[in-house]
């Protein structure tokens, strides 16, 4: 997974103001905080495993 290549996302037909048009709500954005502390936590274990 450290190798994959990570394409974003694209909206072709967003006018030029698009960050406007994204909000993010405030449980969005703390479910996403969780997601990514999962994720880093999951990576650090798979790392100390890969190294024991």
């Amino acid at each position: 997974m450290a190798n994959a290549e990570v394409h974003p996302a694209s909206w072709p037909a967003a006018p030029d103001d698009w960050p406007h048009l994204v909000r993010p709500t405030i449980d969005e954005v703390r479910g996403l905080g969780a997601a990514l502390a999962v994720a880093t936590a999951v990576l650090n274990l798979s790392n100390r495993l890969a190294e024991s």
